[in-house]
């Protein structure tokens, strides 16, 4: 019997090399020609996480395909290609299973079996923790040595210096002139009585180019004071930087990171004088204004800087709720 294969293939994040996807491809193609099978159908996930499901549309398209009985193999280099959290791979056999698809990998050269799918899913999700806890504990020495971990923020570019052994020493940020005159007057303008909606039209019309090199909006001026995001709550600007004010974790229903407050105890505090660009005396200036004022009713803490990055959302009928928790922030 000539069997019907598609293949599916993925990389985790757009840091990782796109070639990896043609690789995959490749290799898939090469072991359904060698068993003279016939190839359907190729389906793709660029950047995606692998304890995604829902957010997949690769995966979703060939599991669509596999309800409608469009082939007999789904077919993937690796099983950690298919899924690294243990309930989605069951979830996926389980599908394939009742109708009648078999699982395939290019790795194990066989079908695969719900034993075998269930041992590497574990393995695979302890691997996930394991690189989560090394990457947070290696940002948190970053930190406790007085260098930035994570992105560069508005207001800095990255200092390239060289250490003993040859490689780049990570976190170190010089103080971008133009972008420090644009945050300075930006406090300024608050600490006059305007608002962050208002400075956000300002410097719009001025040509003023916002943070990644988008427009600006008055999310990403005002942030959140808790939580210390924005341009008005960003400690680094008073040369102290606080890292591990926050923590992670991807809600299981919207497959979306949630951002949580860590106990104050837990945040890693350093001085670093050489990036301050605010004076102590406009920074409390801006608190006290901050402290006495409420842009919409609910206050500011309420809004959220993803704000930035997500289109309003239409009023819901009285009565029902919304479950969405995520909060985009800095690395902090």
């Amino acid at each position: 019997m000539c069997k019907r294969v598609v293949i599916y293939a993925r990389y985790s994040t757009d840091q990782q090399n796109p070639a990896s996807i043609e690789t995959q491809l490749d290799l898939g193609t090469s072991f359904v020609l060698e068993r003279g099978w016939t190839l359907c159908e190729t389906f793709v996930d660029a950047g995606v996480s692998g304890a995604s499901f829902e957010t997949r549309p690769g995966l979703q398209a060939a599991l669509k395909g596999a309800r409608q009985g469009a082939f007999d193999v789904l077919l993937c280099l690796t099983l950690d290609r298919l899924s690294r959290d243990l309930e989605h791979s069951a979830k996926v056999l389980k599908l394939l299973h009742f109708h009648e698809i078999e699982l395939w990998t290019v790795h194990g050269s066989s079908q695969v079996s719900s034993m075998e799918l269930g041992l590497r899913a574990v393995l695979n999700s302890e691997m996930l923790e394991q690189v989560r806890y090394r990457t947070r504990e290696g940002m948190k020495t970053v930190a406790k040595k007085g260098r930035v971990p994570g992105g560069i923020c508005y207001g800095y570019s990255i200092k390239r210096v060289l250490g003993a052994d040859g490689e780049p020493i990570r976190g170190l940020r010089d103080i971008n002139a133009d972008e420090a005159c644009v945050i300075v007057w930006i406090y300024e303008q608050y600490a006059k009585g305007f608002s962050p909606d208002a400075i956000a039209e300002k410097l719009n019309k001025k040509g003023v180019v916002g943070p990644r090199g988008l427009a600006w909006r008055g999310t990403a001026i005002r942030g959140h004071r808790r939580r210390g995001t924005g341009i008005l709550n960003n400690e680094l600007y008073i040369g102290r930087l606080v890292f591990n004010r926050l923590a992670y974790r991807k809600n299981p229903v919207s497959e979306r990171r949630v951002s949580r407050l860590n106990l104050p105890e837990q945040h890693i505090v350093q001085e670093i004088p050489a990036l301050r660009i605010v004076s102590d005396t406009l920074w409390k200036r801006v608190k006290r204004r901050q402290a006495s004022t409420n842009h919409r009713g609910k206050g500011e803490d309420a809004i959220r800087l993803t704000d930035k990055f997500n289109p309003p959302r239409k009023p819901k009928a009285e009565g029902v709720r919304s479950h969405s928790a995520y909060d985009h922030s800095q690395a902090r």
